[in-house]
């Protein structure tokens, strides 16, 4: 019987790894089909003993477990091929989850986990510009999720990428690039953004959205763009709200000032959650005047913000208790 062979990656999460000798067969599904295994290592589950070898099952779970995990690793695409070809209702699994997730919350765990599904799906159909189109998409909402912002950067350069596999695989796409354009401003490569939306806006015809984007390359190619990426400012507010959670309103509060004063984010990209928690900040160092103005914002934004509107009256049940 086949063991953990010596050589092979020791792990990875709560995964081991096994490889199986050349030529090792399971027999999978109703009628016991079998399928000889590829010789690389495999993800399990659980350590096997010396001499003991895994159940079909065992892998099949492990494998589907592994990928939607580390959709990222390497040997995925044999991996996903390998589930196709013996335990394919794990891939109806992954579409109805993708499926199922789109009329979910958009909560970033939900996110996550559509995108993971994705990304499989991605691995066995490289060439669908339409999946790679939707991760790139996930993942740009993802980078302006505020629960997400100190990862902006990493769910950026994820979105960079599957953008510009979709636009391999179907040239000139216009919403592919319009958002490829989006995410290259966030990430302060300009040039790389006006080649994007110059192309958009050539193929587009006269409307009012073709005169937004001809004033937006109008801006972005002259001089007096930020000097940093905007996506630093985004990492700030993650940073921002790490120390809220640790409760150090104080030093929040003073990077909030600071974004909302000289910072390009309340402008460019503007939300009342900026505004929600700067209020809170406020709130939180004896600063009422200030924390009513910035949940006021946050309603000129979004007039059905409920945190914003709860925060004001808060401020003002104070006042009244202390006339």
């Amino acid at each position: 019987m086949p063991d953990i062979q010596e050589g092979a990656p020791m792990g990875r999460g709560d995964f081991r790894f096994w490889t199986p000798p050349a030529g090792f067969t399971v027999k999978v599904g109703p009628e016991e089909r079998p399928v000889v295994l590829p010789d690389l290592p495999l993800p399990l589950k659980r350590q096997l003993q010396t001499g003991e070898a895994p159940a079909a099952d065992a892998i099949g779970s492990s494998l589907y477990d592994y990928l939607r995990q580390f959709p990222d690793g390497a040997n995925n695409r044999q991996y996903a091929e390998l589930l196709r070809d013996a335990w394919p209702h794990y891939l109806a699994d992954l579409g109805a989850m993708a499926l199922m997730l789109d009329h979910k919350e958009v909560d970033p765990p939900y996110v996550k986990r559509k995108i993971n599904a994705l990304k499989i799906l991605a691995l066995l159909e490289p060439e669908n510009a339409g999946l790679h189109q939707q991760i790139g998409m996930a993942c740009f909402h993802l980078a302006l999720n505020y629960q997400e912002m100190s990862s902006s950067r990493q769910h950026l350069q994820q979105a960079l990428k599957h953008l510009h596999l979709a636009l391999e695989h179907r040239p000139g796409d216009p919403a592919s690039l319009n958002l490829l354009g989006q995410t290259d401003f966030l990430l302060g490569d300009y040039p790389a953004a006006a080649r994007s939306w110059r192309q958009l806006h050539d193929h587009l015809a006269p409307s009012p959205a073709r005169e937004a984007l001809a004033a937006r390359l109008e801006r972005i190619t002259r001089a007096g763009m930020p000097d940093h990426p905007l996506v630093e400012e985004l990492e700030a507010v993650g940073h921002a709200l790490e120390l809220c959670g640790e409760e150090r309103f104080a030093e929040a509060r003073l990077l909030l000032d600071q974004l909302e004063e000289q910072g390009e984010l309340p402008r460019e990209l503007p939300a009342a959650e900026f505004y929600y928690l700067l209020g809170v900040c406020r709130e939180r160092t004896g600063e009422p005047a200030g924390a009513f103005d910035a949940f006021s914002k946050a309603l000129e934004l979004d007039s059905d913000y409920q945190p914003a509107r709860d925060g004001i009256e808060r401020i003002q049940g104070e006042k009244g208790d202390k006339a």
